[in-house]
């Protein structure tokens, strides 16, 4: 699946109109990725853009300097087509035919793959984040790093492994973060607006999450949901559900953590995440899902109850 940086970097260099493909529903990772490998792009003089299907949620804000890096539709047929975060079509979604109609596909990323849908790949399910390798595709370019672009990569590292605290976390994490201080970052700022500042709206629908709590496997494992009557009677939006998985995971002697969330499809975007032993990845690959071990995630298209079975099931099964 990986070939080297010298086949990426080749491929940059003999492109001058490229597009930067995340996972739908960009998360810190995603976005901060995208994002640095974008300026670093525009800085060798390329054309381009991050082709983006969604809204960028609002917890982001931060790194939201650059309204001119998206477009919602491809300006002109690609050169190259960069997979960022994202290690499956599907995660593409809508945009997916100006993925496959670029001349050439390259992927960057840190999820197990299910297929491989690039022309060259660097796949690496150990980093801890799709930034750290970005952050060594930058350097492999011989490329120069500025305050925006550490503060992107700090980002997506810090969000991706839950503020350092994630099993994936480890010394090649802590050395790429120590780096990115060099460049004159500045964490308060972004870790004050992505763990220390939520609207109340949001925070009342974790709450609500709490509530529809559901505990099985002995204590070891739980499942919630909200719904979209329920999101927007706290006067929230689809985002503000993001950190519920999290706020699910704290709860004292639970293994696995599963979140539900109805979007205005009326599609269940369901979170997995686990602590320590068992492979939530396992359970979301069952619904046509994927990602780590350790946090993955799926989508079903049912009834929500039959969704909270099936789900339970699949989750005693790891446990």
């Amino acid at each position: 699946m990986n070939s080297k940086w010298d086949d990426i970097v080749r491929c940059i260099n003999e492109a001058q109109r490229i597009l930067i493909f995340t996972h739908a529903n960009m998360d810190g990772d995603a976005m901060g990725s995208s994002q640095a490998l974008c300026h670093v792009l525009r800085h060798m003089g390329k054309e381009c853009y991050i082709l983006l299907e969604d809204e960028i949620p609002k917890y982001l804000d931060v790194l939201h300097e650059h309204d001119d890096f998206y477009v919602s539709k491809a300006p002109w047929k690609a050169d190259l087509a960069a997979a960022v975060d994202c290690g499956d079509e599907s995660r593409i979604e809508k945009r997916l035919d100006a993925y496959r109609d670029a001349k050439l596909r390259i992927c960057v990323d840190h999820h197990i793959p299910k297929e491989d849908f690039a022309d060259y790949s660097v796949v690496e399910p150990e980093a801890a984040a799709s930034g750290i390798l970005i952050y060594e595709l930058i350097k492999a370019l011989g490329a120069e790093i500025d305050k925006h672009i550490a503060e992107d990569l700090y980002a997506a590292i810090s969000t991706d492994t839950g503020s350092f605290m994630y099993h994936n976390t480890d010394a090649r994490t802590h050395l790429v973060a120590a780096d990115l201080y060099s460049y004159g970052i500045d964490h308060v700022k972004i870790c004050n607006a992505i763990y220390a500042t939520f609207p109340l709206a949001q925070l009342r629908i974790e709450g609500r999450s709490l509530e529809n709590l559901q505990v099985f496997a002995d204590g070891k494992a739980v499942i919630s949901y909200i719904t979209q009557d329920e999101i927007k009677g706290f006067g929230g939006t689809y985002e503000y559900a993001d950190t519920c998985i999290d706020r699910l995971r704290t709860i004292e002697g639970v293994e696995v953590a599963c979140m539900i969330k109805e979007n205005e499809e009326g599609e269940y975007k369901v979170s997995l995440r686990s602590k320590n032993y068992a492979d939530v990845n396992a359970v979301a690959v069952i619904f046509g899902g994927g990602g780590h071990k350790m946090a993955s995630g799926c989508t079903l298209r049912c009834d929500l109850q039959t969704a909270i079975e099936n789900l339970k099931a699949e989750i005693e099964k790891v446990i």
